[in-house]
């Protein structure tokens, strides 16, 4: 069985086109928007236009930020925690062992210095051990707009996300640092960095006049416990710059914050 998952922060945009493509293009079982403007009715008529059968964002949802659609019956995706930056789901599909999904919208760089993130970034490691003690399992998958990049210290730091790059070392599943250990989480978008095996190099393109710019940024991740990890798919996993009719990039190819988003999609699979 597979599960196609995709996240897009659509900046205050609706693009229901655009995301109508994607399903299509990328066979998406769960869409995640943040920052979408478009209503519930609006968005359900245009996913279900071919009938795509998807089903609504849960009615006891709180978080405003972001919305969940699926093909999966809303009572199995059903929110046990929630703030106005994140919604934690517990994933509940039949024949499969339950799952914590937990989609978040984390503080921007314009409201919020990188000290303030990577303190925020500690309080997430607590609240991610509480929802893995109250859950009773670490069978966890994180998905959004962190507005970190994989590098910067909340993503890394041991009582932060404590993401690396490595599957190999995300499968020692602990770290002990001084006298206390720390869980990880395998981040796997480390490798959609530069131009090499990809195009574009990044989610999300800002360029200022700063001598320290790095233009290119990779802020829509996705992180996974080791106990999930050998389930993703790694081929899978793409930044999408095409919507499977038209290019959401300019001709310089960046982000066509104009029409559409100032980030760009990401997709990827689970396979039980």
């Amino acid at each position: 069985m597979n599960i196609n998952f995709a996240f897009w922060n659509t900046n205050r945009k609706k693009c229901l086109v655009e995301i109508n493509n994607i399903i299509a293009a990328y066979n998406i079982d769960i869409l995640i928007l943040a920052e979408n403007t478009a209503n519930e009715d609006e968005i359900l008529f245009n996913l279900n236009s071919k009938n795509s059968d998807f089903h609504p964002n849960h009615p006891n949802s709180l978080c405003e930020k972001l919305k969940i659609y699926s093909k999966f019956h809303y009572d199995f995706i059903e929110p046990f925690e929630e703030s106005h930056r994140y919604s934690v789901r517990n994933l509940a599909l039949p024949v499969l062992p339950n799952m914590n999904l937990i989609c978040l919208h984390f503080g921007d760089k314009s409201n919020f210095n990188p000290e303030s993130q990577s303190e925020m970034a500690s309080e997430m490691n607590q609240f991610i051990s509480m929802v893995e003690t109250k859950s009773g399992h670490n069978r966890t998958i994180i998905i959004g707009d962190f507005n970190m990049n994989p590098f910067e210290v909340g993503m890394i730091k041991a009582n932060g996300f404590h993401a690396t790059m490595s599957h190999k070392l995300a499968k020692e599943e602990k770290r002990k640092v001084q006298f206390s250990e720390y869980d990880y989480f395998y981040n796997p978008m480390w490798g959609l960095f530069g131009d090499i095996a990809n195009d574009p190099c990044g989610t999300y393109y800002y360029r200022n006049a700063e001598l320290v710019n790095y233009q290119w940024n990779i802020f829509d991740q996705i992180l996974l416990r080791p106990s999930i990890a050998d389930n993703l798919d790694k081929k899978s996993i793409k930044i999408i710059t095409n919507d499977g009719s038209k290019n959401l990039i300019t001709k310089k190819g960046i982000p066509n914050k104009q029409l559409y988003s100032d980030h760009l999609p990401i997709t990827f699979t689970l396979t039980f």
